[in-house]
């Protein structure tokens, strides 16, 4: 596994471009700083601030990540975001982050399938090595 992960840290920037990202928070900081670190990792990013904008991001375009804010203007509300990215494309890689963690909303997210759930704020090396992880794997074909 770790020889293959390598292998998609070495991609050439052409196809790591390639990329798409929706990041849906409804914190202004959150949203001018996390999405230039993740352009500089060659993501294309889209930003979302709220579920109806996130929702019309999610039907116009097709992404291969989505990394979402849990309690956006509602709590869990960024359940909704991640059912819509997965009706549009199965194979989305979606991420919740949340400033106020607990089991439930954990299970619920078990439940729904996402890739993984991180506590805010969020170590960015962990964050960076979590999406790694989960596009080697699809790459993969593996869950």
């Amino acid at each position: 596994m770790l020889f293959m992960l390598s292998r998609y840290l070495h991609l050439n920037s052409e196809r790591r471009t390639s990329i798409s990202m929706l990041f849906v928070d409804d914190e202004p900081s959150i949203r001018l700083t996390l999405p230039l670190i993740l352009e500089e990792q060659g993501f294309q990013v889209r930003v979302a601030d709220s579920i109806p904008s996130a929702l019309q991001q999610v039907s116009s375009h097709k992404f291969d990540v989505l990394l979402s804010d849990l309690n956006i203007s509602a709590p869990r509300d960024g359940f909704v975001v991640v059912k819509a990215a997965r009706a549009a494309n199965p194979l989305c890689i979606a991420i919740l982050l949340t400033g106020y963690p607990d089991f439930d909303s954990a299970v619920e997210g078990i439940n729904c399938g996402i890739d993984g759930y991180l506590v805010k704020p969020t170590d960015i090396e962990k964050l960076l090595m979590t999406l790694q992880q989960k596009l080697a794997a699809r790459m993969l074909g593996k869950p």
